[in-house]
């Protein structure tokens, strides 16, 4: 299905700002099993939460760029030849003479994560002096994306002084509370029910919304695994969006298709409504195929 939008035919900008890290990922055949070695495949790609959700911004066809620190190991080749690939943007990126960071996951005979080790550390770099060179350069988006693995310091730097209206993900319960101090300046805001729950304090999914729609936020996302989404716009009712059933193939990069939805959808003048249901698709889609990314999501494109 294609989101289709008259009043905006042309590409609209977008931008992320966030990690690239190397995904080193392992599909169990069998049940896991502690301390024994079970047969499966183990595949080494890209990704990252920004990375991800910036791919999936030009895959539904988005002028999309990308701002991370990277680094010169013997990635770089390939980060280089996935921005030519997917048309996203990196010439705004800053690279260091050290290793990329590294992301360790391993999936159960369902394709679910069963357990990941994350390595970030160029993400603590990534200060205030790194995107006060490019943010007022951002203002002529449709959307910028903040993902949680950027220092808290930079998030507030980011949140007090970007034009465009801001997305943010909260990418795990550990990193979201980087985002408290800014929800007052962000648009939309994307989270499964646990990050919500660390990141506000309430319990359960409408009592979230309402409580970060009081603290500021305009748009509020909060996955439900395989029920779908529960969403809440100021001013609006609190609804649901019931999940696109397939069959699991990799659950891997579900949420951050949906963020890149979710931004796209709000750079193309969309509804919240028709934002939510795109978002819900593109998980859909994502989980129905291996990798965090794939290609079947330009399907979408609302441009």
């Amino acid at each position: 299905m294609r989101y289709n939008n008259s009043m905006n035919e042309e590409k609209r900008k977008v931008a992320v700002i966030g990690a690239l890290n190397v995904d080193i990922s392992g599909r169990a055949e069998a049940p896991l099993a502690g301390g024994d070695s079970i047969l499966g495949k183990v595949r080494t790609t890209l990704g990252g939460v920004g990375w991800n959700i910036a791919r999936n911004c030009s895959l539904l066809g988005a002028d999309t760029a990308f701002y991370s620190l990277l680094g010169r190991d013997e990635h770089e080749s390939v980060i280089q030849a996935e921005s030519d690939r997917y048309v996203v943007d990196i010439s705004g990126c800053r690279w260091a003479d050290e290793p990329n960071n590294r992301y360790l996951y391993i999936c159960d005979e369902h394709g679910d994560v069963a357990a990941c080790v994350n390595d970030m550390a160029l993400c603590a770099r990534m200060d205030r002096a790194f995107v006060s060179g490019f943010l007022g350069d951002l203002s002529d988006c449709g959307a910028v994306v903040a993902d949680a693995n950027l220092p808290q310091g930079t998030l507030k730097y980011i949140g007090e002084n970007l034009a465009a209206p801001l997305v943010a993900d909260c990418v795990s319960t550990t990193k979201c509370v980087r985002l408290r101090p800014i929800l007052g300046h962000i648009h939309t805001l994307k989270a499964n029910l646990a990050e919500a729950e660390a990141l506000i304090g309430a319990t359960g999914p409408e009592a979230c919304i309402r409580a970060l729609l009081a603290a500021g936020v305009k748009r509020v996302v909060i996955s439900m695994a395989s029920e779908g989404v529960i969403c809440g716009e100021a001013g609006g009712e609190i609804f649901a969006k019931r999940s696109v059933h397939t069959e699991v193939v990799d659950a891997t990069g579900a949420g951050d298709s949906m963020t890149a939805a979710l931004t796209v959808g709000l750079a193309a003048g969309m509804s919240f409504s028709d934002c939510t249901a795109m978002g819900v698709t593109a998980a859909g889609i994502t989980i129905a195929n291996p990798g965090a990314v794939t290609a079947a999501l330009a399907v979408l494109r609302p441009f």
